[in-house]
């Protein structure tokens, strides 16, 4: 995998050469340049937060194909770093994660070609959401490969680590000025509350969907083509079967009890039971 990386014919040369030149600059000139790492396990709603941080710190998006910058804030997906500085790690619950992951790579009009995924799994439109999704869950669970890890190893690698900010999506989702007044204060930057309503303001899901696609959506508002897909959490509770209940508590409960969103094993009989 890591040669298919270096030799990907779809790179060019000058963004690998910057990718390379980024690779051993960035631990070095990372306090110099102020530099910030966002890193989420795909699909925690870690762009929406960064572009927050962005927007508020009053930086330029940082791309892997151009030379690195003071202020840029790096978003990536991996597991935890020395080098890294500055680092946010975002959590979000493993159901609702999983739920997204399996819109993006079946219904994205964007989504990339020739997907790991489909080595394990195909999508049927003719089933049930439910039917179809428990097949996805166990072809994720049981086969990591974007990225090659489970989600429980990302959070041995990052939850109890000094100098790192963990937060959740769904507090952000909550309490959106609170959480970035936090997330400033960590970076040790002036704090602004200006700023702060002006970055949420700018990066709200409504805003958003009417910037990049003509026609604002409120949040919840469901369209299943678009990388900003639907911006809630719980949605996974449209989802869900027994099956597929039962395969992520055995793979990812500790996860789910470690991060606070379930209290015990439980959870399953009782979203069976009463769904919630």
């Amino acid at each position: 995998m890591i040669w298919k990386r270096i030799f990907n014919p779809s790179v060019s040369v000058r963004a690998r050469a910057a990718q390379i030149t980024n690779a051993v600059l960035t631990p070095v000139l990372a306090r110099p340049l102020r530099l910030t790492h966002l890193v989420e396990y795909p699909k925690c709603g870690g762009s929406w937060i960064r572009n927050m941080i962005r927007t508020y710190l009053g930086s330029e998006a940082y791309l892997a194909d151009r030379l690195v910058f003071r202020d840029a804030v790096i978003h990536t997906h991996r597991l935890y770093r020395r080098s890294f500085r500055q680092t946010v790690v975002v959590v979000r619950d493993p159901r609702d994660l999983f739920v997204s992951s399996y819109h993006h790579e079946t219904h994205y009009e964007a989504r990339e070609k020739g997907l790991s995924i489909e080595k394990y799994f195909t999508h049927d439109p003719n089933r049930s959401v439910q039917e179809d999704f428990a097949d996805y869950l166990e072809a994720r669970l049981l086969n990591p490969n974007h990225p090659w890890f489970y989600y429980s190893q990302f959070l041995d690698a990052w939850l109890n680590r000094p100098a790192v900010c963990v937060v959740r999506y769904e507090d952000f989702l909550k309490e959106p000025q609170t959480q970035l007044v936090r997330v400033i204060r960590f970076l040790k930057r002036p704090l602004d509350l200006d700023k702060i309503e002006e970055a949420v303001r700018l990066n709200s899901f409504d805003y958003q969907t009417k910037i990049r696609y003509g026609e604002s959506r409120e949040r919840g508002v469901t369209d299943n083509s678009k990388f900003l897909r639907k911006g809630v959490a719980g949605d996974w509770k449209n989802h869900f079967d027994r099956r597929s209940c039962e395969l992520l508590e055995l793979v990812e409960g500790t996860s789910l009890r470690r991060l606070g969103y379930e209290e015990d094993a439980g959870w399953v009989a009782r979203f069976l039971e009463n769904g919630s």
